[in-house]
């Protein structure tokens, strides 16, 4: 399938003004995105939100996109709830667990803040956090992995791909491992849902994450996390309410209803949901596994040409097989911020940070790097036009 790159760019109205290679960060969304929010928001506006009919049409959209949602990663609609971010999905799973004293949680090194304190937090209740140390390309060697776990692991919880290396891991592969050792798994997929193929049967894992806001285009606010049917009743909500739950006053009890809604408390962000559901049509339509592709020639040619670039330091898997998209790096001499300030002077907006993963930093020897992400809407002209202005600046 060939990406009608035209179509996709009349889609995005920032594009008038900027050159945007910072998916990583948030998406650039699509126009149909923004308009399947804006005409609820209109709607209701024009008729108020409880109208019979239209609050019953807008909870059936909301069912759609439950099941378009669990289509698009290979699940049962039963086992994906919505959420609105990917540090509440993790924290649903890291609170909602039944731990003992003496548990291991193993969290790899190239984690963020975001799937680190959830499992920190744990130690009061005598849960142990190992991390383990990555390879050199920032991968999982398995035959360590396996070494590193022990009798009282019971959880492995890992980001399919870092924010801060652009390192893809061996999910399948990961998973597996846990299995066979009867250790959960958890896979923080903010950075590949919408941008890889992704089937959580064939991952085999436990639990599966994402934010809408990053490779799926869709709207802040937006998230899905998604629980192995088998795990659903062994999960405890962390919140109660409306809708994840069953009152019965008479005898002054509560039960949690049976699906993964009982992880959704209150009303739900109706705008957002709907949001996604448009985003994950958007990316039907044009197919995940050209997106796939696409973003890897962008990737191979985007190390390429910042290899031009004198005083270049490219952090992450020397392999461009390892890594996708996210491309971090500095310029001898010359501070991440400086460059990412002069590109939005020109209309070019990527981001520089530590992007919250401190031991990536560390581990550099750096305080902040600079990255691009660019998706499949980015053209090579596009990265020219970036590498250029670089050059120019130094």
């Amino acid at each position: 399938m060939t990406i009608d790159i035209k179509k996709i760019q009349k889609d995005m109205p920032l594009l008038d003004k900027y050159i945007y290679l910072n998916t990583a960060a948030a998406s650039a969304m699509p126009q149909p995105v923004v308009d399947a929010m804006t005409s609820y928001i209109q709607k209701q506006a024009s008729i108020g939100p409880y109208l019979p009919s239209f609050r019953q049409e807008t909870y059936e959209n909301i069912d759609i996109v439950r099941e378009k949602s669990a289509i698009f990663i290979g699940a049962k609609k039963e086992e994906i709830a919505f959420v609105p971010n990917g540090s509440m999905a993790i924290n649903f799973v890291s609170g909602g667990l039944p731990w003992e004293k003496g548990d291991e949680v193993i969290v790899l090194d190239t984690e963020m803040l975001s799937n680190y304190v959830p499992w920190l937090a744990l130690k009061q209740q005598g849960v142990h956090l190992k991390v383990f140390k990555t390879n050199l390309n920032y991968m999982v060697d398995l035959e360590k992995l396996e070494k590193f776990i022990t009798p009282k692991t019971k959880m492995i919880a890992f980001a399919h791909m870092s924010n801060a290396s652009g390192a893809l891991q061996p999910a399948k592969e990961i998973c597996q491992l846990a299995k066979k050792k009867n250790i959960l798994t958890l896979i923080n997929a903010n950075q590949t849902v919408g941008l890889i193929p992704i089937d959580v049967r064939d991952l085999d894992c436990d639990f599966l994450l994402t934010s809408g806001r990053k490779w799926l285009r869709g709207p802040e606010g937006s998230g899905i996390l998604y629980v192995r049917e088998e795990l659903i009743q062994a999960l405890t909500p962390i919140m109660i309410g409306w809708g994840s739950t069953n009152w019965d006053y008479r005898n002054d009890d509560y039960s949690f209803v049976a699906t993964a809604k009982r992880f959704e408390p209150g009303c739900p962000v109706i705008p957002s949901i709907l949001g996604l559901g448009a985003a994950i049509d958007y990316a039907n339509d044009i197919g995940i596994h050209a997106i796939h592709q696409q973003v890897k020639r962008l990737t191979t040619y985007l190390l390429e040409q910042l290899q031009s670039i004198e005083g270049m330091i490219i952090y992450g898997p020397q392999q461009v097989a390892n890594r996708l998209s996210i491309t971090p790096f500095n310029i001898e001499g010359i501070s991440p911020d400086d460059v990412t300030n002069y590109l939005a002077q020109h209309g070019v907006i990527i981001e520089a940070g530590t992007f919250m993963a401190n031991t990536i930093m560390e581990r550099n020897n750096i305080n902040k790097m600079a990255r691009f992400s660019p998706h499949y809407f980015n053209t090579f002209k596009e990265i020219d036009d970036a590498i250029s202005l670089i050059k120019e600046f130094r």
